[in-house]
Parts: structure tokens; C-alpha cells; sequence
């Protein structure tokens, strides 16, 4: 097995591939759960998943990144004994991290979901719990071979996950569903799935692992003995040193979106007079608008996730002329997906959640609304990924923590307030999470242009974007309107949605938003520039 090193764009290529199978995937897995699971019944799924995002955020949102920039900084210079100690240092203490995490949320799952005024939810919560040993010692692997740049073994465990999830969690649930006719039970069987699928991401990535270390034994990729550097406890302090800021700013938001589950169905019944019955039904609505909204966003991280290591690296060499390049590449690529994402969404959000939840037009009626108002964060939200990860490459890694606290109080704040009118209910969360990824993405961009980066070309590609996302929705939305003049099919979104990416790329050509050295360093980048006929810049150097 060849070492497999890409660069940034590549890496980031290769892994929203992946991401586009595994939401592809993903939406086989949730839509019929949400066609034939009733709304209270996702609500103990939701619930279950909100619980997880706090634990797994707890033991795995800071220490990859710091696997993934400590052994990026050593392979740059040539320490590779030095990148695989600091991998054999993280992977115990993630597998005891992973341990922990997985017996709390098994031990305390009834207590936990009590807490979150959903009792049902406790079995769910039970069935999550492998899935977080098993997403841990994920997270040390797939963070060793990010920072090897080979973002090849992520992708594929990914893909892994979603297959088999769908297959065993939606079959479980609808066995479940057809024999026992159990929605709550249904949303137990969905979750074995998601455990089961974990536990087979984590295998196929301990099978690379093992086959990469004889591979490099074979190659003598070794440094010598002498040449290694800091010792394990001095690297176990610098894995956790980095992480610890990074851990609680995304656990922030994670425990966030916890709290403001639990708001919702507090101040449903207890301030706007909703039942019990209403406010999950309300809280199953708002999830499916979440994970309608994150579908989007979800592009973004692959490219915050091969910047890391690659920004890293860069700065370990005291190259900063291509770190002010990766730098201001990945805000523009983020850009670039996320601001016609944010159009897309807001103009189809009804015939998207007519089309996903068509066994339920009741549940998509409801969803629509919800889903439009969120999706106004989808560009905040996505230029807040980025945005971390340049200030965590650079050695900040508090900024990003600072920055989600501020906007994190803002957020239940507002909540709190807006879901206690009855006018404005499960809407009060939705414009919540606007105003405060707007107000993190405002601080995060002021931070990032105090760096030795500043902005760059991303700055001045903003109004291209937005031009080139404006006409894409004009047209496509006037299409989507002479179409529904002639049928009342929910399926004619799918080729109006199609018309947009080209309608798209086709103007950010022609308006410079998409750059000739942008697209050259992606796969076949040559002959995608040459198809899509993107001009060279004056100072392109020839391949």
C-alpha cells in the first residue's frame, strides 16, 4: 500500500466526495425514518443524538485537531518516528476517553433524559451508547492520517458508516415498525444501526492502520532513535494543552444545541401553553429542520479538516507565503459553496421538505418554514468551520472559544424569550441560531484579518459570489415557477436544483469568483479549468 498524500484541495476534494455519499447516503437513512417514524417517536431519536453531540464533543471535537496538526508539523519536517508516537500517545487516550463516555451515557441514560424532559428517550439514549467508544478511537485514526495528508482512510470509513447504517438501522426500524408497530422501539432499532455501522467505520480503519505501519517498516520510513524528540508525557501535555480550548468551544455549541432542546420543551409548556404531546411534536419538527439545514454545511468541513494539517505544516516550514495562500483558498472555496447553499435552501426549502418527508405532508408543512429561517445561517455557520481552524493552525486556539461563548449566550438568550410567545414557538430556536452564527462568523473574520494572513483574494471574491448566487436563484426560481404552473409533482425541484449548479458555475466563471489556480489544484484540475473554460490570471505559472 503507496503512501497517499494529497494537497489541500485534493484532500478537501476527496472528502466532500465522501460527504456527498455519505448525506446521499444519509438521507436514505433519515427520510424513511421520518416518513414512518411518528414526530414524537424522532423526537426520542433526536434526543438521543443531542445527548451523543454533548459526549462525543466532550472526548474527540479538540484532540483530532491536535493529532492532526502535531503529526502534520512532523511529517513537514521529516520527524516521522515523532508523528507515529504522538498517534500511539492519542489513540490510548482516546480509547479511554471513549470507554468513559460510552458507560456514562449506558449508566446514566435515564437520569440524562429525564434532564432533557423527553423520559421516552431513555432507550435510544442506551443504544447510542457503543457508538461513542467506537467514534473515539475513530477520531485518533482519522486525525494521524489527516495529518499525513491522506485523507483516503476518512473517506472511505465514512462511507462505510453510511452504507451499513442505512441497511441495518432502517431495516431494524421497520421490522420493528411492521411487527411491533413501536415508533418509540423504531427509534431504538435506527440507533442499533448507527452503532453497528461505528463499530465497522472503526475496524476497516484499525485493518489501514496495522497494513500502513508495515508498509512504512518496509519502506524505512523511520527516523532514527535519537531523532524523536519530546517524550510521550511531554506530548500527552501538548495533545491536551491544544485541545482543551478547542473541546470547549465546540462543545459549546454542542451543549448549546442541548440546552436550547431543553428550553424548547420547557418554555412550550410552561410559558406558551403547549402539551406535552405538542412540544415533542414541535421538537421532532425543529430536528428534521436541523438536519435538513446541516446537509449543505456538512461540504464546508472537509475543507476546515485538510486546511489544518496542511496550514500547519506550512507554518512549522516558516513558509508563509503558502500559508497566506491556503489561508485565504479555503475562505474563498467555503464562499463559494456555502453562499448559493444559503440562496438554494432558503428559495426550495418548501418542495425540499415536501420531497424528503412525502410520507408525511402534514410534518413537511410544519418543517418548511423552519428549515428557510435556519437556512439564512448556512454561510455563518459555514465560514465558522474555516474560520477556526486558520485561527487554531496559527496557534489561538482560545480566539474560536471566546468567539462561540459570546454568540452562545446571545443564542439562549433569544430562545429563551422568543419560544415563550405562542406566535413564535419552535420558530424562536431558528432565529436564535441565525443571529448567533452571524454574530461568531462577524468575530472569527475580525480575528482572522488581525493575523499575518488578513483576508486576501477571499475578500474580493465576496461580491462575485453573491452576484453569481443572485442570478442563480432568479433563474431557477423562475423555471421552478413555470414548472409548477404545469405540474404539482414534488419532483420537479430535483431538476431545477440541477439547473442552478450549472446556472451557478456558470456565472462564477464569468464573473472571476472561481480562480484558474483554484481549480487547477483539484483532481483532473487542468481539464476541469479547460471544460469549464476558466481564464489563467496573469501570474498563473504554467503546469
Amino acid at each position: 500500500m503507496a503512501e497517499r498524500k494529497q494537497n489541500f484541495m485534493m484532500g478537501a476534494a476527496i472528502l466532500t466526495a465522501s460527504t456527498l455519499i455519505v448525506k446521499l447516503l444519509g438521507l436514505l437513512f433519515s427520510v424513511p425514518l421520518a416518513n414512518f417514524i411518528s414526530e414524537a417517536g424522532m423526537s426520542y431519536f433526536y434526543t438521543a443524538y443531542d445527548i451523543f453531540g454533548v459526549f462525543l464533543m466532550l472526548s474527540t471535537a479538540g484532540l483530532p485537531i491536535a493529532v492532526s496538526r502535531m503529526v502534520g508539523a512532523a511529517y513537514s519536517q521529516g520527524r516521522e518516528r515523532e508523528a507515529d508516537r504522538v498517534f500511539a500517545v492519542a489513540f490510548w487516550l482516546f480509547f479511554a476517553i471513549g470507554l468513559a463516555g460510552c458507560l456514562a451515557m449506558a449508566l446514566f441514560s435515564q437520569p440524562i433524559a429525564r434532564w432533557m424532559g423527553n423520559p421516552g428517550a431513555a432507550h435510544a439514549i442506551l443504544a447510542l451508547s457503543p457508538t461513542m467508544f467506537f467514534i473515539s478511537v475513530m477520531s485518533a485514526l482519522r486525525g494521524y492520517f489527516q495529518g499525513r495528508s491522506n485523507m483516503v482512510p476518512t473517506a472511505v470509513s465514512q462511507t462505510i458508516e453510511a452504507v451499513t447504517k442505512v441497511v441495518i438501522g432502517v431495516g431494524l426500524a421497520a421490522f420493528i415498525i411492521t411487527r411491533y408497530d413501536s415508533d418509540a422501539w423504531a427509534a431504538v432499532g435506527a440507533i442499533v444501526g448507527v452503532s453497528v455501522s461505528a463499530g465497522l467505520g472503526t475496524l476497516y480503519l484499525t485493518v489501514y492502520k496495522l497494513r500502513q505501519s508495515r508498509e512504512d517498516r518496509r519502506r524505512e520510513l523511520r527516523a532514527p532513535e535519537d531523532a524523536l524528540g519530546a517524550s510521550r508525557r511531554e506530548m500527552l501535555w501538548s495533545l491536551i494543552r491544544f485541545s482543551i480550548p478547542i473541546t470547549l468551544g465546540s462543545c459549546f455549541l454542542s451543549i448549546l444545541d442541548t440546552v436550547d432542546a431543553a428550553i424548547l420543551m420547557d418554555r412550550l409548556q410552561n410559558a406558551a401553553g403547549f402539551t406535552l404531546q405538542q412540544a415533542e411534536s414541535l421538537r421532532g419538527v425543529l430536528g428534521h429542520a436541523r438536519k435538513f439545514f446541516d446537509l449543505p454545511g456538512a461540504f464546508v468541513v472537509p475543507i476546515s479538516t485538510s486546511l489544518l494539517p496542511a496550514l500547519s505544516g506550512a507554518l512549522a516550514s516558516g513558509d508563509l507565503p503558502a500559508a497566506r495562500r491556503l489561508s485565504s483558498m479555503s475562505l474563498q472555496v467555503t464562499l463559494l459553496i456555502s453562499v448559493p447553499a444559503t440562496v438554494g435552501m432558503c428559495l426550495y426549502a418548501r418542495p425540499v421538505c415536501g420531497l424528503l418527508l412525502f410520507g408525511a405532508p402534514s410534518t413537511a408543512a410544519s418543517t418548511a418554514p423552519l428549515l428557510a429561517m435556519l437556512s439564512a445561517a448556512i454561510a455563518f455557520n459555514s465560514m465558522l468551520f474555516t474560520t477556526n481552524a486558520i485561527l487554531q493552525a496559527c496557534g489561538h486556539p482560545v480566539l474560536p472559544v471566546v468567539t462561540m461563548a459570546v454568540g452562545g449566550f446571545v443564542k439562549i438568550a433569544l430562545s429563551y424569550v422568543l419560544i415563550g410567545l405562542p406566535e413564535v414557538a419552535a420558530m424562536g430556536s431558528a432565529v436564535s441560531t441565525v443571529v448567533s452564527y452571524l454574530l461568531i462568523m462577524v468575530l472569527n473574520l475580525a480575528a482572522v484579518r488581525k493575523t499575518a494572513f488578513g483576508m486576501g483574494a477571499a475578500a474580493r471574491s465576496v461580491g462575485p459570489i453573491v452576484l453569481s448566487a443572485a442570478v442563480m436563484g432568479a433563474v431557477s426560481y423562475g423555471v421552478y415557477w413555470l414548472l409548477g404552473r404545469l405540474t404539482q409533482s414534488a419532483l420537479i425541484v430535483l431538476p431545477v436544483i440541477l439547473l442552478a449548479v450549472v446556472v451557478y458555475a456558470a456565472c462564477a466563471v464569468r464573473t472571476g469568483a472561481i480562480s484558474y489556480e483554484l481549480v487547477r489544484m483539484l483532481p483532473k484540475g487542468e481539464l476541469l479549468a479547460r471544460v469549464l473554460r476558466v481564464p489563467k490570471g496573469p501570474d498563473t505559472p504554467e503546469p
